[in-house]
Order: C-alpha cells, then structure tokens, then sequence
C-alpha cells in the first residue's frame, strides 16, 4: 500500500511542461532512427561497387606479398647456410690450427719429458760411478808407479852388471898385450866401416827415392779410379735428365772430373803414345761437356743427337771403369815397380784394355779448367763442457757395452763443430771410439771394431735393433729410407718424418752387426747441424703435375713428398723411384717450380 501511494506521488509531481518535453524527445528519436535508416540504406547502395574494387586490390596485395615474403625466406636460408658453412671452415680451420699446436705442444712436452729423464739417469750414473772411476784411475796410477819403481831397479841392476862386466873385460885386457896388431886390426876395422856406412846410406837414400815413386805412383792410380767413378756416375744421370738446370750443373761437375782424369793421366809413368791414346777419351768428354753447356746457356736444349752421344760416352766410360775397378784390388809396389821398369805387369794389362776401349774416341778437344773451392768452416762460440763430462755421458749411452772405463784423449775440430775423442774397452778387449760434441754432450758418433762373421740376425730384426737404439738416444719420429748389407753389417740410413713428409737433411747413419745384433757404428752429424721444430710443407704443386714433368723412358714405382738440402738451401720436393731399363734410379723434383733437383742411380747405394 505504501508503494503504491509513491508512485502515485511522482506520477501527480510531473509538470505538464515535463511531459510535452517527453514527448518531443521521443518524436525526435523516431525521426533520428527513420533518417539513419535511410542513410545506411543509401550507403550499402552506393560503396558496394567501391568495395568489391577494394577487394581485388587487397588480395593482388596479398598475393605479391606472399611471393616477395616466400621469396625473402628462401634468400634468408641461403644467406643463413652459406654463413653456416663459413663457420664450420672457420671451425675446421681452428680445429686444424689447434690440432697442430696440440702436436707442436705434445712434442716440445715430449721432449722436455725426454730431456729431464736423460738428465736424470745421467745425473744419477753419475753419482752410483763416480767413486768406482775414480777408484779405478787410483789403482791405474798405483800400477803405473809399481812398474816404473821396477823398471827403474831392473835398469839399475843391469846398469850395475854392465859396469863389472866392464871392469872385468878392463882387467883381463891388462894382463895380455896385444900391441901393434891390436892397432892394426882396429884401424882396419874403423875403414871397414866407414865404407859400409857409405853404401848403407847410399842405398837408403835410393830406396827411399824408389819408394817415394811408387806411393806417388799408387796414390795416383787410387784417384784416377775415384774420377773415372765419378765420371761414370755424372754421365749415367745426365743422360735420363730432362731438366736444362739439372743438365747444366752435372755436365759442369762432369767436365770438372774430366780435367782432373787428364792431371792423374800425366803423372802417370805411361809413354807418350799411350798417354796420347788414354787421354783422348777423356779429352772428347771435356769438349763434349763444354759443347752442351754452350748450347744451354744459350736457352736451347739438347736435342737427340746429344742425348745420343752421351749414351755413347757412358758405355764406352762404364767400361773403362770397370777395368780400372778390376785392377783396384790388385795394386801393390811390386806390381808398380815391375811396371816402371819394362811396362809389363797387370797395371799394363789394364791400361792396354783401357786405350783399346777408347780408341773409336781419339779426338782430343783442349778445353779451359776451372778451379773448384771449398765452403769455409763455420765456427761457433759457447762453452764447452769438461772432458770427465763427456766420459761420463758415454758412460751412460754405452750403459749394456759392458765398457769398464772411457777416457778422453783428444779433441778433433770439425766443419761445424769440436768433438771429444773419448774410447774404452769392454771386458773381451774391443775397442770403442766415440767423439763426444763438445759444447752439447751430444753423441756425434762411434765405432765399435769388433769383427762380424755371421749373419744370425736378419734385415728385418737388424732395423728393430737400429730402431730401439735410437729411441734409447731420444731419437723419434725417425724413419729408415735407405739399407746396405756389408758383409755381415747392415748399414742403415734413417731421416726425420713428420705427417708423411721425410726431411732428407735430418739424416743418421747406424751400423748393426748381424753376428751379435749391436749396435757397432753411428753418425748423427747431419742431424744435429739441421734438424729443428718443422712446420707444414706447403707447395704448389700437384704430384701428377709433377709426374708429367720426367723424363718419358723413366717408369714410376713409388712416389712421395720429401724436403731435400741443395746449394740454395732447403726445397720441398717429390721424390720418385722410376725404373729405366734394367736401372732403378731416384729423381727429386722442386714440389712449386717443377724442376728436376737430383737424379740418384740406386747401383750407387747399394
């Protein structure tokens, strides 16, 4: 009831003013709607044309948009890989930089480590054979001094003996008198002698001639067969090269050795027409050799008709060296002087096979000689260490030699280096000499002249033996490019390698006896004067594009990249072992330019 009567209230409070206000507003509000009716119906009648146009427009839009976006990814993928593989070479690139510094770091770790323990078990030999050494110098001095106090009584005693016999003889020549037949006898006997000492000396100083003549004559015939030798071996590799540079500087070693067979000829005892006919080959050599070296320098090259000749001259010289390298084992004075006295011995023999050899070649060609120098010696300053210090390093490289005691007993004075002389003997009495450097304590090398008649170790277990001593040394990395039997010694070469590549100039020698599986003979002197930290070999040229540049007889076995010493110092090159005929040769070619380094008949090595 309350309710009601409120609203009822507020229904009579409204004004009449109110109320037409009211309505109006609500007049106003249906006009408004008609009129936005109408609006919005002239609108969609008008902008539908408009709309449809904006349409197409948007989805051409939409369309090149969507190529240009696909278009965007794919360069983004492109730009995104080619950064990808640029980042694994950098990484590769890294990794191999790292890669070889880890090496580089593991050597020098390595060698430190090897260093240490060598100094270490020196250090330490050192001390257990110090007091042992010098208790055996002690007792070799006390031996020394017994000896001389009994030389000295013995020398004395019959110095006292002599005396009375003297006195003895005095007396009893007092009691006879011999008189003037004493005199006369005496007298006789003093011409006597005199004329004795005349013709002793007279026939001394003759044979003394006499045998100067033949050690001339012997010493000369040695050397001429050393040049012939040297000869054959230049006249062997040039006729395989095909490298004008390689061509050049053998054929002017080759004319050099020809000029020095021609001196040895004419200090020979061998009359005029022999000379003439001996010195004839030697002569064409020469003129051959200085017509081809004309014909280089001038930038041509040799044409078939040289290669020919050279062909020629090697037969006709390898059998003139043959000859001659008969004869070297059958020289002796007698021979010789039955030869100066009437020509007819074995060396007359050899000389007649020899111009019976080279007569097709008498046509002798004087050329100039020239004047070979060689390099001067290089000396270095440092200190050097104590003679007993080298002692005692042999001491502990020849540990299992069973040597008893080393002594130093000289010093000897090399191109690039001093050495001490230090040798001792094991319990049987052989001797080994060793030269110790005198400034490193490095083991140049060393002889052990005991004999070996047996061949109870084969090549294959020789090399371990050779292997295993050189690791002792602190030798790694090395590897064996060369092996000579010599009787019942094997004769090793070994160079350093490193990822494939052999350093020729980082060379050592080793010896093995095949009878007792030592070690009897080492040489590490080139070693020593060039090995250091070796970095990569780079070159720029291929194996194949050098394979093409050989000569075209020359058939390839077996090739690889090496580093080779020459004139100008260190070059990488490939080495190749190519067969020509029936002979095996190693050619050495610069690994950038191509050209020919070295040419080496494996004959020679063997």
């Amino acid at each position: 009831m309350k309710e009601e009567k409120k609203k009822e209230v507020a229904v009579n409070v409204s004004s009449g003013a109110e109320k037409v206000q009211a309505v109006e507003r609500e007049k106003k509000t249906e006009q408004g709607a008609k009129k936005s009716v109408e609006t919005k119906t002239v609108k969609k009648t008008q902008t539908k044309p408009a709309e449809d146009k904006i349409d197409v427009k948007k989805s051409n839009a939409r369309s090149t948009d969507g190529k240009a976006e696909k278009e965007s990814e794919r360069a983004k993928k492109r730009v995104a890989l080619a950064l990808k593989k640029k980042e694994e070479k950098e990484k590769k690139k890294l990794e191999r930089k790292a890669k070889a510094e880890k090496r580089k770091a593991e050597r020098l770790a390595k060698a430190e480590k090897r260093k240490a323990e060598r100094k270490a078990r020196a250090e330490k030999l050192m001390a257990e054979e110090k007091a042992r050494i010098e208790k055996k110098r002690a007792e070799r001095e006390e031996k020394i001094r017994e000896r001389a106090h009994r030389k000295a009584n013995k020398s004395q005693a019959k110095s006292r003996k002599k005396q009375a016999k003297k006195k003895n003889n005095s007396e009893r020549r007092e009691r006879k008198s011999y008189g003037g037949w004493l005199a006369a006898v005496v007298s006789l006997g003093v011409i006597t002698l005199a004329l004795s000492a005349i013709v002793t000396v007279g026939a001394m100083d003759m044979k003394r001639t006499k045998d100067s003549a033949i050690a001339g004559y012997k010493a000369t015939t040695y050397e001429l067969i050393g040049v012939m030798e040297n000869v054959d071996n230049d006249l062997d590799r040039v006729r395989v090269s095909a490298s004008p540079v390689q061509q050049s500087r053998i054929l002017t070693d080759l004319l050099i050795q020809a000029r020095i067979a021609e001196i040895d000829l004419e200090k020979l005892p061998i009359d005029g027409q022999a000379d003439k006919n001996l010195t004839a080959f030697i002569n064409r050599v020469g003129a051959e050799c200085e017509r081809m070296l004309a014909k280089l320098r001038n930038g041509e090259s040799l044409n078939e008709k040289d290669q020919a000749t050279l062909q020629s001259l090697y037969e006709i010289n390898h059998s003139v060296r043959q000859e001659l390298d008969a004869y070297a084992g059958l020289i002796n004075n007698q021979d010789l002087m039955q030869f100066m006295k009437n020509g007819e011995s074995e060396l007359g023999k050899v000389l007649e096979k020899v111009e019976n050899a080279t007569l097709q070649e008498n046509k002798p060609q004087m050329g100039e000689k020239r004047d070979v120098t060689a390099p001067p010696m290089g000396e270095e300053n440092a200190v050097k260490i104590e003679t007993s210090k080298a002692e005692d390093l042999c001491a502990t490289y020849f540990s299992e030699y069973n040597i008893a005691d080393f002594q130093c007993i000289g010093e000897t004075v090399g191109r690039r280096y001093t050495a001490y002389n230090v040798q001792g003997y094991d319990n049987e009495g052989t001797l080994l000499f060793a030269e110790i450097d005198s400034k490193t304590g490095a083991l140049l090398r060393f002889n052990y002249y005991k004999e070996c008649n047996e061949d109870k170790f084969d090549i294959d277990n020789s090399k371990r033996i050779a292997e295993t001593f050189l690791e002792k040394l602190g030798y790694d990395d090395m590897t064996a490019v060369r092996v000579r039997e010599n009787g019942t010694d094997a004769d090793f070469t070994f160079v350093y390698e490193e990822d494939g590549v052999v350093f020729y100039p980082d060379e050592i020698k080793v010896k093995v006896c095949r009878t007792r599986g030592v070690v009897t003979g080492f040489d590490a002197e080139k070693y020593l004067a060039h090995h250091t930290d070796r970095e990569d070999v780079e070159v720029s040229l291929s194996l194949a594009s050098a394979k093409a540049k050989l000569h075209k007889g020359l058939e390839v076995e077996f090739s690889r990249l090496a580093v080779v010493s020459t004139l100008r110092g260190e070059k990488p090159a490939y080495e190749f072992l190519c067969r020509y005929g029936e002979e095996e040769y190693v050619v050495y070619l610069n690994a950038n330019s191509g050209e020919e380094i070295a040419i080496v008949n494996l004959k020679n090595l063997r």
